[in-house]
């Protein structure tokens, strides 16, 4: 059966999508694969939207490609031309219909973060440095959410070393929802003050945070609220997909448990993905 499928690893295909889903960056193009499809005429239903254009393999720019490619797979290059949402359709010499993609063009939109490297009054302080910021950022726009859903993390300022001005202890605690907590052992509140008004996204690098009743335990790698994110030092995974999850829900995201999906960033362990799904796109960037 004829399908269309991605080429390159993580450039914002959704397989599971009814049709399959490709999202396109109005400032750069995408490639899918069609297998199967020997002598089917491939169309884009609205050219304005979209323009599709068939590919050597050999033109395919350098990259991590999803898999060994068929001799007979034939390739398209889609180049976005104006925002909406159009469908790439392959079709027989008798104009019947075999198989479709979606294909979502996105503006560019860009998010403006602030990294804050917290330390107390009394020398608790995250092992976490300002140098590392940068590449964190990278790393999240290439794997994640530039890649997938044409969001641009950026940098709203130099990061930074911020001080609280007391003593937060050995955890830095969310407990304002557990009413057998003094009101004292609520820390969020004086961490984030700490953040910068101007930017989208504050994110705030802890020694260790915890949200439950068992602050002792290690049971969470961070936290996110509004437009807050505490991070601490001792995670499962890496940075990228810790940090990607938080602000995936600074950004709208909500958790899902389902280990069937769980190559899902918003999967909630921390071991999950970087897979954001056509509906998680759609939602970051509409």
């Amino acid at each position: 059966m004829p399908e269309f499928r991605k080429v390159y690893t993580i450039q914002g295909f959704d397989r599971e999508a009814a049709p399959r889903w490709q999202m396109v960056p109005m400032n750069e193009p995408r490639y899918v694969v069609l297998r199967g499809g020997a002598g089917l005429t491939v169309t884009c239903t609205r050219p304005t939207i979209a323009v599709v254009t068939e590919v050597k393999k050999a033109d395919l720019p350098a990259g991590s490609f999803n898999e060994a490619f068929q001799a007979a797979d034939r390739f398209f290059k889609i180049d976005a031309k104006g925002w909406g949402i159009a469908k790439l359709q392959a079709k027989t010499g008798a104009g019947v219909l075999v198989v479709e993609l979606e294909v979502d063009t996105k503006q560019l939109k860009k998010v403006r973060v602030m990294f804050n490297f917290v330390k107390d009054n009394a020398g608790h302080k995250t092992k976490r440095v300002p140098a590392s910021a940068a590449q964190w950022l990278v790393d999240l726009n290439r794997f994640v959410f530039k890649a997938q859903a044409n969001v641009e993390l950026i940098a709203h300022a130099p990061a930074r070393w911020v001080t609280v001005p007391q003593n937060l202890g050995t955890v830095v605690r969310f407990s304002s929802h557990i009413a057998t907590e003094p009101a004292a052992e609520h820390e969020w509140g004086v961490v984030v003050a700490q953040g910068d008004a101007g930017a989208d996204l504050n994110v705030f690098l802890v020694w260790e945070y915890e949200q439950d009743n068992t602050p002792n335990a290690d049971g969470a790698g961070g936290g996110t609220l509004n437009k807050n994110t505490l991070l601490e030092d001792s995670l499962q995974g890496t940075v990228t997909r810790n940090l990607g999850h938080e602000l995936g829900h600074a950004l709208g995201l909500n958790d899902h448990y389902d280990a069937n999906h769980k190559h899902d960033l918003m999967y909630g362990y921390e071991d999950g993905g970087l897979n954001l799904p056509k509906a998680h796109a759609n939602i970051i960037n509409p």
